[in-house]
């Protein structure tokens, strides 16, 4: 008897990679089972409705299983590259590195826990609501580890654990992509290929949007609550004081006058993440006459000798993506560097370490993506969709709902990508809903939602996967913790929707 509770009490969950791994494996399984199948393709690239014909399996083997992280990174026919994310979280990290050495983080996060040790609430409240913004605007997903390595230290030294760090992160961005009220990366291409306006569903959108923000910061107040009365009732408990060494704001006097060169450090560190959202936020699809930066741009270029020293290929923003987020970790380093008189040697050497301390985190990113390789060259994606094509449209209006909902999971619990699902998708799916009498805008909500969940939960979701890999938090541990409340959500959500298209 105590052999065996010795041995359960050993236990040891299986590592992130592990875990991704095998569904890469399962996938592959499904490409010998599922017959291969394709649709055709408008010039946009989406599937075409009524075009499904099946054409030759494809059966993953050993050989593409283990290539499928290496294809995942670099790119293949029809799957980007995730390298300039991994690259990206690479740069990231080198860059905290270096505002680390400034000091300047330590003493202006230890004034921000001093100043909100009696609040955390409020705290929490507003860092879901922002993720939750950010989400809901751009669809802020992969970057989640930028702000997880921000809140970190303010959140330990408030007497909490990394596991609410990486809730505010994780639930608040993917509860503002559930909703997704203007992201056009996901509403937004989807109202193109469903043929309706963005505008469509809106109200609706906007609903969801402070309902489960608002139940996902009750619910990680609720978990804080229960960490600060007693931290042995964290499933991190174990690594507690490992995490406060690596993660802490350090031992600072949170009085301590910062100098001048960590004052202007601080402002080069707020400048980053302005800089960073303005550049991400895709201004033109949000209103095709807002062009400035674009003029922006043209004007710069045009100016004689400066602009080609500048450089003719500048991106100007709206346009920004992963390798300009990495170029932008680069020149605050510098800047910073600069301020704080930190020499050039001493200053490569910091940002290299920081960019050595996140390679594990960094390399989750393709290995996750692998498993898109897997279902894309298998052929067995289009398969999946003829199915839900040909076996949904017949079913009473709630009932069909419901199993929209859970094909969209299943759907985006392979393919979390919210610019593929769509594209795959939404002109058979938004078809759908109209035979069977509702707009097609709560097909669109019902795709907002399927993502929103599957990247909270699933093992594909690049910032679950990024942010508990940094923590040392264990993929079976978070669902363990947070199954509950995902379900919780979803169960709202698709509430709203329903009682939306009935009404």
């Amino acid at each position: 008897m105590g052999t065996k509770e010795k041995k359960k009490k050993q236990f040891k969950s299986p590592n992130a990679y592990l875990v991704i791994f095998g569904f890469i494996v399962f996938s592959a399984i499904l490409t010998w089972i599922i017959p291969g199948g394709e649709y055709a393709l408008d010039e946009a690239g989406n599937a075409i409705a009524g075009t499904y014909q099946t054409v030759a399996s494809n059966p993953q083997g050993l050989w593409d299983v283990f290539m499928s992280p290496l294809i995942g990174m670099v790119g293949g026919d029809g799957i980007s590259g995730a390298i300039a994310i991994s690259l990206a979280i690479m740069l990231f990290g080198g860059f905290l590195e270096v505002m680390d050495a400034s000091g300047a983080l330590k003493i202006y996060l230890k004034r921000v826990a001093m100043s909100t040790q009696k609040n955390y609430h409020i705290l929490i409240w507003v860092l879901v609501y922002i993720m939750g913004a950010l989400g809901t605007t751009q669809g802020s997903y992969e970057e989640g580890f930028v702000f997880l390595l921000i809140f970190l230290p303010i959140i330990l030294s408030l007497g909490l654990d990394t596991m609410v760090a990486v809730m505010i992160v994780a639930l608040g961005t993917q509860a503002g992509c559930l909703a997704s009220i203007i992201n056009p990366f996901a509403t937004g291409i989807a109202a193109g290929i469903a043929g309706v306006s963005v505008g469509n569903g809106i109200l609706v959108r906007c609903i969801l949007f402070v309902l489960i923000l608002s139940l996902v910061s009750l619910y990680i107040c609720r978990y804080a609550d229960k960490v600060k009365a007693d931290p042995t009732k964290s499933p991190q408990y174990f690594r507690l004081e490992e995490d406060r060494a690596k993660f802490s704001s350090g031992n600072d006097d949170g009085n301590a006058a910062p100098t001048k060169a960590q004052k202007r450090t601080i402002i080069i560190f707020i400048l980053y993440f302005i800089i960073m959202v303005l550049g991400c936020i895709p201004w033109t699809s949000l209103n095709e006459n807002f062009t400035f930066f674009y003029t922006l741009k043209d004007f710069i270029v045009g100016i004689p000798v400066l602009g080609k020293v500048i450089g003719t290929s500048i991106t100007p923003f709206g346009d920004w993506y992963f390798n300009e987020i990495g170029l932008l970790a680069i020149f605050a380093s510098i800047a910073v560097c600069a301020v704080c008189k930190i020499d050039v040697n001493t200053g490569i050497d910091t940002f290299i370490k920081g960019c050595a301390s996140v390679v594990s985190t960094a390399l989750i990113v393709p290995v996750a993506r692998g498993i898109q390789v897997i279902m894309t060259n298998g052929m067995i994606t289009p398969t999946i969709l003829h199915f839900g094509e040909t076996s949904l449209a017949s079913l009473p209006l709630v009932l069909f709902l419901i199993i929209c909902m859970i094909f969209y999971l299943v759907l985006a619990s392979f393919m979390p990508s919210s610019t593929g699902l769509a594209a795959a998708t939404m002109s058979i799916m938004a078809p759908l809903a109209r035979f069977a009498g509702v707009d097609e805008s709560v097909m669109i909500h019902i795709y907002n939602i399927a993502l929103g969940i599957a990247k909270m939960i699933m093992p594909t979701s690049i910032v679950v996967m990024t942010c508990t890999s940094m923590c040392g938090i264990s993929y079976i541990q978070w669902v363990k913790t947070n199954w509950k409340a995902v379900a919780t959500f979803l169960v709202v959500s698709l509430a709203v929707v329903i009682v939306s298209a009935v009404i």
